[in-house]
């Protein structure tokens, strides 16, 4: 059975953006590229980013950085971007940004105007991480990248236009929101605030929302599980660092927003891990966009409008609220 796109709009009233979307991806895919293997999925990646990510302006500085490569690894790119803030006397927060894509797609490319967003309407420093990608490097080999990339710019916040006084935050989306996850349990000293975007919290349960959005929309359980084989071994799924839901302790972690989908199968893992947080006393706050399917908040040009009728119009607002929050 695939995704039924009239019964979809029948069952869940979704928000107008959302239902114009679908309809013009729909025109564009002519089937599941992910059964074409991994060059199709990432080619598929990069044009939907094309043709729905828009084009944001940024008057600050972008620049590429290359942090230098350890005695196991090669260099690591990023890209950082500091808006224009001639007016703000008070240190930037940093933000390190890892994108989603299922451990095996996307990129810093596919996720620049996110990350221009981010440092234009917050206002923040962004830094876009390039971390490695799965079947080519699997489990734990970008949570490895991870760490090392927040490591990183927490010794050299002025390197990226930050100052000693900036705080230091992670963002992640999906996959990029398990990653971030993680690294708030293995760096934690390091920082000061958490923003997680649909995360991928649990490679090990099923879910309610897991079926409920079992064929779709943008993320059938089809093609997670083809991520979760092209990335990580059955065994390693029960691990603290693949499935971050399974940590014993939360306690220590830094504050969270954690930013959910409501038609997505990725939901309740959201819900889950932040009953963990709260029970554990930390300061968290869940936000459900409604109408809204996986994917939304790395597609701003069609479901991102900026307008009081938008699926998500509120969701950067958030995200400022959440930075200021968490500072």
């Amino acid at each position: 059975m695939s995704f039924d796109l009239k019964s979809y709009i029948q069952l869940y009233n979704p928000h107008q953006e959302t239902v114009d979307f679908l309809k013009a991806r729909a025109s564009r895919d002519a089937k599941p590229s992910f059964e074409d293997g991994v060059t199709a999925v990432r080619e598929a990646a990069i044009k939907t980013s094309k043709d729905f990510g828009g084009n944001v302006d940024f008057s600050g500085i972008e620049k590429e950085i290359l942090i230098p490569p350890s005695t196991t690894t090669d260099t690591l790119p990023i890209t950082s971007y500091k808006p224009d803030t001639s007016e703000r006397s008070s240190a930037l927060p940093i933000v390190v940004y890892f994108h989603g894509g299922g451990n095996v797609t996307k990129s810093r490319k596919t996720n620049e105007n996110v990350c221009r967003i981010l440092a234009n309407d917050v206002p923040c420093i962004v830094v876009n991480v390039e971390y490695r990608l799965a079947p080519e490097h699997k489990f734990p080999k970008n949570n490895e990248d991870a760490k090392r990339a927040v490591e990183w710019v927490a010794k050299n916040q002025e390197v990226v236009g930050g100052t000693s006084d900036s705080k230091l935050g992670v963002v992640g989306d999906s996959a990029g929101g398990r990653l971030a996850a993680v690294v708030c349990h293995e760096a934690y000293t390091l920082i000061d605030f958490a923003i997680l975007v649909y995360p991928k919290v649990d490679y090990t349960k099923t879910y309610k929302s897991t079926e409920e959005f079992r064929f779709g929309p943008l993320l059938p359980k089809k093609r997670s599980d083809w991520y979760a084989h092209q990335y990580i071994k059955e065994d390693d799924r029960c691990l603290p660092r693949a499935s971050v839901i399974l940590n014993k302790d939360f306690s220590y972690l830094p504050p969270t927003l954690i930013i959910v989908a409501e038609h997505d199968q990725l939901r309740d893992g959201c819900y889950e891990y932040y009953e963990k947080l709260k029970a554990s006393g930390v300061t968290a706050q869940i936000e459900l966009i409604k109408g809204v399917p996986h994917s939304f908040w790395s597609l701003p040009d069609n479901l991102c409008q900026n307008s009081s009728n938008s699926a998500s119009s509120h969701e950067i607002i958030l995200c400022s609220k959440g930075i200021q929050i968490k500072m």
